[in-house]
């Protein structure tokens, strides 16, 4: 009976696992402040040991010049592929303060975008280094409190701990040990 009970608690604690879901988890992020007109910026980050996240998105919040002229953008590049231009009033910025201040020219944009996981493999597959780009098309003015803030945040896939398995085959092992002795 005791060992019974100990197969029992075994499949219970290993079957956990497989129930709780992942939390997202950051993967990189930057702050760069504006300080020059039609500025650019080039980040290289690690991401070694990350092969296997999911459902990765990049979050941006960029202050500065994105007013209301059309060459007014910022760009942004993962690994050399451009993964577009973004305004004010492009579709897909979730929000816009602006103007603020004093200016007509100042705005706070937010947006956002997935990564797919295909698109996450290609861009691993090359090597365990990611380079992120930006720049501000050389309409885009510079001031002291303007800032171009970005992450990059996923899920990890679950992957189950060796000792986990070893105690859920115990667990099984057990409960089956039980029946044949029947």
């Amino acid at each position: 009976m005791k060992f019974l009970n100990a197969a029992l608690v075994s499949l219970v604690l290993s079957t956990s696992f497989f129930v709780n879901s992942a939390n997202a988890g950051l993967i990189l992020s930057n702050y760069t402040h504006v300080n020059t007109q039609g500025q650019e910026h080039t980040k290289t980050f690690n991401v070694s040991g990350m092969e296997n996240y999911k459902n990765l998105v990049f979050t941006v919040k960029a202050r500065g010049d994105y007013g209301t002229l059309s060459n007014e953008l910022i760009e942004f590049f993962i690994d050399d592929t451009s993964f577009g231009e973004f305004t004010y009033n492009t579709a897909g910025v979730t929000s816009v303060v602006g103007p603020t201040g004093n200016s007509a020219l100042d705005y706070i944009i937010d947006f956002s975008f997935t990564i797919s996981d295909s698109d996450w493999t290609s861009l691993y597959a090359n090597d365990s280094l990611l380079k992120i780009d930006w720049k501000n098309s050389n309409a885009v003015d510079a001031r002291d409190n303007y800032f171009v803030d970005y992450s990059l945040s996923g899920e990890p896939s679950q992957v189950p701990e060796p000792t986990t398995l070893a105690i859920f085959a115990l667990g099984m092992i057990g409960l089956a040990s039980r029946r044949f002795k029947k």
